[in-house]
């Protein structure tokens, strides 16, 4: 289907203005640090722009853009761990980092101090479940997440219930000891 070159381009290009603001947030919860960020994000751009050489229209476009996102978000971090174990903790193990916020319009800065501390915890879940929770934050459901992971849709949802658990019990604030 996607076998000449002007129909690779033409489904990258559709695909980049249908979900590359999406792809960006969603590359972001894969790496902090903002140069590593964009190059990862390059990463994406060059590994989907290959991968409609091969489309078959046999997902959707949405499944297949996070699934090539997906592979290269996951391959970043297998480098990066050989290159330096992080100590990745386990759900069970986790701890949310408290935030100052920097006296802004207080509505806003604790949204923004809220969505730091989920994607403190978030960059410190393992790997699986870090894949899990970012493209569920990207609104894809369950079977999907499923059919990029490789995991079963319950497993899916097990993980997914686990995590916003998790993060429910770590942004609810703290009562000062008595």
């Amino acid at each position: 289907m996607a076998s000449n070159p002007e129909t690779q381009d033409t489904r990258y290009r559709d695909a980049i203005r249908q979900f590359g603001p999406d792809v960006a947030r969603f590359v972001a919860g894969y790496e902090r640090d903002e140069a590593r960020r964009q190059e990862l994000l390059q990463d994406v751009h060059v590994a989907l722009w290959q991968s409609f050489a091969g489309f078959r229209g046999q997902c959707s476009l949405r499944t297949w853009v996070y699934r090539i996102a997906h592979n290269v978000g996951a391959s970043h971090i297998d480098r990066s761990r050989k290159v330096a174990e992080r100590g990745y903790l386990a759900l069970d193990d986790t701890e949310v980092e408290t935030l100052v916020h920097d006296g802004a319009d207080m509505a806003h800065t604790e949204r923004r101090i809220d969505l730091q501390r989920i994607f403190a915890l978030i960059h410190r879940l393992q790997p699986p479940d870090r894949e899990v929770m970012l493209l569920y934050l990207e609104d894809v459901d369950a079977a999907a997440i499923g059919e990029i992971t490789g995991l079963s849709a319950r497993n899916v949802a097990t993980k997914v219930h686990r995590i916003k658990s998790v993060l429910a019990q770590q942004l609810r604030p703290q009562e000062p000891p008595r």
